[in-house]
């Protein structure tokens, strides 16, 4: 943990470690920006194995205005890099702030879970518990959200 902190630079990495004791059809990772949402990354387990042990990783490079999310198991490793305040003037001098799940949380299948949100603004930003977020509705004064959840599929 300490080397992906060192790794990644001053924005810091979000890891989340999940293990399920039964084999599932589908994990889908959802990253919503704030007022439009839209699917980042699917991993689909139908007609194989899912493996029961995997983690997700989520990434800010504010300095190259990019968040990398990972998400790797047993079998496989997917990488996608999504822009942060694309076309966006004077982006360089926004605040950021991020907030994320703390400790383990319990696998809920076939429900949205928030992993963790990237915030930025402008004339400052206030961060809030990522339990108070969702995808669906996000009510902040923050001028943009990046939110990141997962749905476990049986």
């Amino acid at each position: 943990m300490k080397t992906a902190e060192l790794l990644s630079g001053i924005d810091g990495t979000m890891m989340f470690r999940y293990n399920s004791k039964d084999t599932f059809q589908a994990l889908y990772v959802y990253l919503s920006e704030y007022h439009s949402g839209k699917r980042v990354l699917e991993l689909s387990y139908e007609d194989v194995k899912s493996a029961k042990n995997g983690l997700i990783v989520i990434t800010p490079d504010f300095d190259n205005f990019i968040a990398k999310l990972i998400a790797a198991d047993e079998y496989s490793k997917y990488m996608t890099e999504t822009p942060i305040l694309e076309g966006v003037a004077n982006r360089e001098y926004y605040g950021r702030s991020a907030t994320s799940i703390e400790n383990k949380s319990t696998i809920k299948y076939g429900t949205e879970q928030g992993l963790a949100a990237l915030i930025y603004g402008e004339q400052g930003v206030s961060s809030l518990p990522i339990q108070d977020i969702t995808g669906e509705y996000i009510d902040t004064d923050n001028e943009y959200m990046y939110y990141y959840s997962a749905e476990f599929v049986k």
